[in-house]
Parts: structure tokens; C-alpha cells; sequence
């Protein structure tokens, strides 16, 4: 009878056991799940990457606006240098003028006969005069006032097409194209002053300036044999064609 009985009782208290074996088992295996989530350690080092992102990309953007800075700076510099040089240029050309002028040498006023395509420097029937018309083109392109002056020496040339400064015209037409790049206006009056004014004061500065017109339009050969033949000179076109050369054509 005890034997039973004592039987009975270990069956029962493994019934209720067994299952709370088993469900402790199940909270044991779900705390490693529990503690998969992420810890207070964990975000904090999340929010340190993401702080440090915004920062290195707020760098970045500094240093992109402070290069687009510097290449404006850059191209306003360019622009003032080649305003210099054509200030440098006018000046230059100004002294030649009036020295040769006070010299009576060829390019000087009233050396040649006199009336409207040769070269005179008198004024008939209230007409603008030779020199006039030339200083008047002249000080626009000075004062920078490109598009004048272009009507102007256009108009000196329709006025006088062979005058004493016809070459210089030329050669500042040409100038003015090639500064803004219209490189067919620009190779239209150099190769024009070079076929009609042979033996022009302007001719050699013309023959540089064509060659870099060449260059710049990809007729490499054409360049190279004009800047040579500058370059065997000893003007200060020739020292700047030996230059371009050198930089351009090794």
C-alpha cells in the first residue's frame, strides 16, 4: 500500500516539475534575445558617427565656397591683367604715334597728299579730319568703350581706307577681337593689315598676334611658321613669339 502510494507521489511532483523546468529553460534562452537590443553604449556611439558626418560635411562645404572664391578671384585677376595690357598697349602705341608724328616719319600726319583715302589731314567741307577721326576711335577703345570704338575705326576706315593710320586700325580691330575671343574677326583684320600694309609699323606685332590667333583656332602648323619667322627678329614681338613658342610648341 506504501509502495503505491509513494509511486503516485513522484509521478505528480514530476507532472508539476517537468513543466517548470521547461519554462524556466524558455526565459533562460530569451535573455541573450533580450539582450541583442541596443544598448545605451551602442547609441551613444551612433549619435558620436552621425555628429561627426555633419561636421566633416559642413567642412566640406566651407571649402568648396571658399575655392569657388578663389577661382572668381583668379578670373577677376585675369580680366584686370588683360585690361593692363591693353592699356599698356594704347599708351605704347600713343607715344610711338606722337613721336613719329613730331618726326614727319612714315605714319605721320601730313607726309602724304591730302583728301579722303589718302592719307591727309586737312579737313574739307566741315568733314572730320584724318587725325581726328583716328584719336576719336582711339580714346573710346582708351576709356574701354569697346563697342564704339569699333564703329569708329570701322568708320575711319570707310573714310579713309589708306590713311596714315589704316595699319593701326587694323591692328586694333584685330586686338579687340582676339581679346574677346572672336578669333575670325580677330585673324579677318590681322591677315588683312598683313596683305594691305606690307610695310606697316604694326606689321610684326600683327604677324605674333595672328600666330596665337592660329593656335587657338587648332592650325598648329600654320602657328608654329608665323611665330618662327616673328621669332628670328629682335622686336619685342619677336621676344614674346620665342615665349609662346617655348610654352607651346616643345
Amino acid at each position: 500500500m506504501l509502495k503505491p502510494l509513494i509511486a503516485t507521489t513522484i509521478l505528480a511532483a514530476s507532472t508539476v516539475v517537468a513543466p517548470l523546468v521547461h519554462a524556466q529553460a524558455k526565459v533562460e534562452e530569451s535573455e541573450p534575445l533580450a539582450g541583442s537590443q541596443a544598448s545605451p553604449t551602442a547609441s551613444a556611439e551612433t549619435s558620436n558617427l552621425q555628429t561627426q558626418m555633419y561636421f566633416q560635411l559642413q567642412s566640406l562645404q566651407e571649402e568648396v565656397l571658399e575655392l569657388r572664391g578663389m577661382v572668381e578671384q583668379q578670373a577677376n585677376q585675369i580680366q584686370r591683367l588683360k585690361q593692363q595690357r591693353m592699356d599698356d598697349y594704347l599708351d605704347l602705341d600713343s607715344r610711338i604715334g606722337e613721336l613719329t608724328q613730331q618726326l614727319g616719319g612714315p605714319g605721320g600726319v601730313g607726309v602724304r597728299g591730302s583728301g579722303a583715302g589718302t592719307g591727309g589731314d586737312t579737313t574739307e567741307g566741315g568733314r572730320t579730319s584724318e587725325t581726328e577721326m583716328y584719336r576719336a576711335a582711339y580714346e573710346l577703345l582708351r576709356d574701354r568703350e569697346v563697342d564704339q570704338a569699333i564703329e569708329a575705326f570701322n568708320a575711319y576706315l570707310e573714310e579713309y581706307p589708306k590713311g596714315n593710320f589704316a595699319g593701326n586700325s587694323h591692328y586694333w580691330l584685330g586686338e579687340i577681337y582676339l581679346l574677346n575671343q572672336n578669333l575670325d574677326e580677330a585673324q579677318k583684320w590681322f591677315e588683312r593689315l598683313l596683305s594691305d600694309f606690307p610695310d606697316d609699323r604694326k606689321r610684326t606685332d600683327a604677324q605674333y598676334k595672328l600666330g596665337r590667333v592660329y593656335h587657338q583656332q587648332g592650325k598648329d602648323e600654320q602657328a608654329e611658321k608665323l611665330l618662327r619667322d616673328v621669332a628670328s627678329g629682335t622686336s619685342d614681338a619677336a621676344r614674346l613669339a620665342r615665349q609662346y613658342l617655348e610654352e607651346n610648341f616643345q
